[in-house]
């Protein structure tokens, strides 16, 4: 007998487990297959930064406590520091408070928060296991799949027994990596240059403060006359250091690295006690697959898209894009959403993957940069002075965006999407480092606090959601009967506050299960059924519609 589900994801990292967990909240159930036998089976040389969007997801789940609050130190201070070594010269600080100092921003009800893949894995497959929708199945891999217009057919196997079984799901969501082995058997390309070959090593090392006289710090940059080569980043602030090599041409093999003399270089002068726990060579890369869906195959986080570490947007961007699907998945299994959904979430989060990794690039081009004056970065006298203090001023202001990115959080937009209803207003700029709200369609529906002590965030998800802002009386009726007649999930919140309407600027505003606008207006368009047609993926925007 074969097995059969709605769903079927290929990977149990973290872009698979929340895809299993946004399906699960949608109330769809799926099976997760995962070839190692259990969750975080090692230990990962990875940071693990967790920006505001990706927090409002956590929100949405239940998780964004557990999240921000896992057991780190909540006073240890998120300082950059440029220097030659631990025990050399001082190049330059960029200072950033604790998470205990720190407040949610402006446009959000939450902040960027630090969780390592080694904590955030196990809290994201205990809050699967609890939401009772997904079979999770450890040990076993992916073989074989072919799939037709109803679904797809899969062919699994137990790595333990080597034992076979097939699988029928309606569609197959591919979490597996950069590797990916389901992008590779449809044959779709992964574009986009290789930066370069880095070997990350994951050191234990107890109390580094008491070691070296540059006080706590989230990550050390260590610099020569070639510019950055190499950093350490903490992984935990409880004594886990991620420590990365920066550049090279050719893949490093790890069995031939004498690490003590490169550790030895980045320590300086201090006898610095440490284990090394896991040394794993990677490429940088920016590569985005040229397609996201293929027939009902579903690509997302690292198996559609890589970026250079240099900003942290790269697991973001994944759950960017299991929000982005999961609601469309629901619609179609559910029956109320239509054939351009797909096209639209694969248009969709293909643009933000390029964007975002457009950005990580220049950060790491940052990083790597050099110029006359880092002949001088090690000199004595003034003129080495001035040289460091300039390096450290033009890295400041050139790696801005990479410690402050709340505009590539928060700022992606879905630009021409075609389950989007444009409005005729400019498309504002897109900053990397700054926020600010719009309630233009495509964008990302803007949080106010509610007099209640709600977040407007809080209103979306399940379902769309109506606006009616202000006092004025605006018939939506129509809507609603359109929606109920089609079955598609829409709730309507009258919302008086003034400081909301003025923010969403229309008295009318509907927004889409992952939180984005995609239409807005003054009054309802004369043809509710058209425009209810249009973001659910059944018809294409029309000029009647859009006005």
């Amino acid at each position: 007998m074969r097995a059969e589900t709605p769903v079927l994801i290929v990977g149990g990292g973290p872009v698979g487990l929340a895809a299993a967990l946004d399906l699960s909240w949608r109330g769809i159930d799926s099976v997760l297959i995962e070839q190692d036998p259990c969750t975080s089976p090692v230990l990962l040389a990875k940071a693990g930064t967790l920006n505001a969007r990706s927090l409002e997801f956590f929100r949405r789940w239940g998780l964004s406590d557990a999240v921000a609050h896992w057991g780190a130190p909540e006073d240890y201070p998120r300082d950059t520091v440029y220097c030659t070594s631990l025990g050399g010269r001082l190049v330059g600080r960029d200072k950033a408070p604790s998470q205990r100092e720190r407040r949610p921003p402006d446009c959000s009800p939450e902040m960027l928060q630090k969780c390592p893949q080694h904590v955030l894995d196990p809290l994201l497959a205990d809050a699967v296991v609890r939401g009772g929708r997904t079979d999770i199945r450890y040990s076993t891999r992916l073989a074989g799949f072919a799939q037709d217009a109803d679904g797809v057919t899969v062919e699994l196997v137990d790595v333990r027994s080597g034992e076979t079984s097939a699988l029928r799901a309606q569609y197959l969501v591919a979490c597996d990596g950069a590797a990916s082995v389901v992008r590779r058997s449809l044959g779709i390309p992964f574009e986009g240059p290789t930066l370069d070959y880095s070997v990350s090593a994951l050191l234990r090392i107890d109390a580094l403060e008491q070691h070296h006289t540059f006080g706590l710090a989230e990550r050390f940059m260590f610099m020569g006359e070639g510019g950055t080569w190499a950093n350490m980043t903490s992984v935990d602030f409880l004594g886990l250091w991620r420590f990365t090599m920066v550049g090279s041409e050719e893949r490093l093999d790890p069995r031939k690295l004498d690490l003590a003399p490169i550790l030895a270089r980045a320590f300086g002068d201090k006898p610095i006690p440490y284990e090394v726990l896991r040394v794993v060579p990677w490429r940088r890369s920016q590569c985005t697959a040229a397609q996201y869906v293929q027939g009902r195959v579903l690509l997302a986080g690292d198996a559609a898209h890589t970026t250079s570490p240099t900003g942290g947007h790269g697991l973001n961007t994944g759950l960017g894009d299991v929000v982005g699907m999961g609601w469309v998945l629901q619609a179609l299994l559910e029956g109320w959403g239509g054939p351009s959904l797909l096209q639209a979430y694969a248009d969709e989060r293909r643009a933000v993957a390029l964007r975002n990794g457009a950005s990580s690039t220049r950060n790491y081009k940052a990083w790597v940069r050099s110029d006359a004056d880092y002949q001088l970065i090690d000199a004595n006298g003034p003129d080495g002075d001035a040289a460091r203090a300039r390096i450290g001023a033009q890295l400041s202001a050139m790696l801005y965006p990479e410690w402050n990115s709340l505009g590539i959080a928060m700022g992606y937009r879905y630009e021409g999407s075609p389950i989007v209803v444009p409005d005729g207003s400019p498309e504002p700029p897109d900053e990397p480092s700054e926020c600010v709200q719009t309630a233009r369609p495509g964008h990302r529906a803007p949080h106010a606090w509610l007099a209640d002590g709600r977040s407007t965030i809080d209103l979306f998800g399940r379902g769309f959601v109506l606006l009616h802002l202000g006092d004025a009386v605006v018939p939506t009726d129509a809507l609603q009967d359109a929606a109920r007649e089609a079955g598609v999930p829409l709730a309507v919140e009258h919302l008086r506050e003034p400081q909301v309407r003025q923010l969403y600027e229309r008295p009318l505003v509907l927004v889409r299960p992952d939180g984005h606008v995609c239409w807005r207006g003054d009054t309802l368009p004369h043809d509710a059924v058209a425009l209810l047609d249009t973001v659910t993926g059944h018809a294409r925007v029309d000029a009647e519609v859009a006005a």
